[in-house]
């Protein structure tokens, strides 16, 4: 999946994608140091994205994180464990937090964390391929709180989505979407554009908003993951992709107002660059409670079994300085299928 941007203000300047209208940085002979980050002012991060299992029940095609039936990690973070983090991110105030996977309502305590996020005042953003959203699911969440709902929905048709999420059910999650929207949730839609799924972008944003969604996220999909073997079958050309943006441009005007319509038109590479000199106030907490300075890059800037959240988050700090970041950042110029490697992970 692409990354989603964030849904309120204080989350956007922690998780949003580079400006659109940034430009990509020359080629650098050397790497360019990293810039400070911003927040050595802040006690902790803005924003936590938690891929709290790496179950899921489907195994879509693009899947950044190969998640699927079986895949849970080995060493994922015992009740006891994730309630510790969880306690150490509400004691220090961490504004917004958010449940991913895998699929994170197979979590078999999935509730019960955001229960305790929601009555401890935290807004908690819950990112899901929507296909446990039963209605008494659906009622919970509203009842508990949650700040917003994001659905992956990578296709206007049965046959597009079906085709990408392997074992998924288009109007099983179409109907999930819908149940929320009656439950009173805000919901979010987020698309991962192939070359089979880019000419209904269209079609898939007056679904998002006809659905009831208040935003739409996109960008560009990511060769990692399970996109790493099923690339010649995903990626679209870059005559589909000026397509594509295009009329992302025309949707955000004929929703202004109605629903944000939010993409971002760069390359990973430009997106790194830029996230040099402008690191989010973001951690990324893998299932089994390492942490890496951003979900593109493999590198590990902690482990909640080992540290705590105030030394893992100066460690994210200094982990923007150390030049193998950078290093990398500047490798992908020559060699854009580094990205194959993000789970190989590297810690700084």
């Amino acid at each position: 999946m692409t990354p989603a941007a964030a849904t309120d203000p204080a989350a956007a300047l922690a998780q949003q994608p580079a400006p659109a209208a940034a430009q990509p940085a020359p080629a650098a002979a050397q790497p360019a140091p990293a810039a400070e980050t911003g927040s050595s002012d802040l006690r902790a991060p803005l924003y936590v994205a938690w891929q709290v299992t790496n179950e899921c029940n489907l195994a879509c095609l693009h899947c950044i994180e190969e998640s699927g039936p079986g895949k849970a990690f080995r060493d994922e973070l015992s009740e006891r464990e994730v309630f510790a983090v969880l306690e150490q991110l509400m004691d220090s105030e961490v504004p917004y937090i958010s449940f991913s996977g895998g699929e994170p309502m197979v979590h078999p305590r999935f509730f019960a964390m955001v229960e305790y996020v929601c009555e401890r005042q935290g807004q908690l953003k819950i990112e899901t391929n929507g296909h446990y959203l039963t209605p008494e699911n659906c009622g919970r969440l509203a009842q508990l709180g949650v700040k917003a709902v994001q659905v992956s929905m990578d296709g206007a048709s049965r046959e597009t989505f079906n085709r990408m999420r392997v074992r998924g059910d288009f109007d099983l999650a179409v109907a999930g979407i819908r149940r929320l929207n009656k439950a009173g949730v805000p919901i979010e839609i987020n698309y991962s554009p192939t070359r089979f799924n880019v000419h209904e972008i269209a079609a898939a944003v007056d679904l998002a908003h006809d659905l009831g969604a208040y935003s739409f996220y996109t960008g560009r999909t990511m060769y990692t993951g399970n996109a790493v073997k099923t690339w010649r079958l995903l990626a679209p050309s870059e005559d589909q992709y000026a397509a594509y943006f295009a009329t992302l441009h025309a949707k955000s005007e004929e929703y202004r107002g109605r629903m944000r319509v939010y993409f971002h038109e760069m390359g990973l590479l430009e997106e790194l660059r830029y996230r040099l000199q402008h690191p989010a106030a973001l951690l990324i907490v893998l299932p089994n409670g390492l942490v890496k300075l951003i979900n593109a890059l493999p590198f590990v800037c902690g482990d909640f079994r080992r540290e705590s959240l105030s030394e893992i988050w100066a460690n994210f700090q200094r982990g923007w300085q150390d030049p193998r970041v950078s290093r990398f950042v500047e490798e992908l110029a020559a060699d854009s299928h580094k990205t194959a490697s993000l789970h190989q992970w590297v810690y700084l």
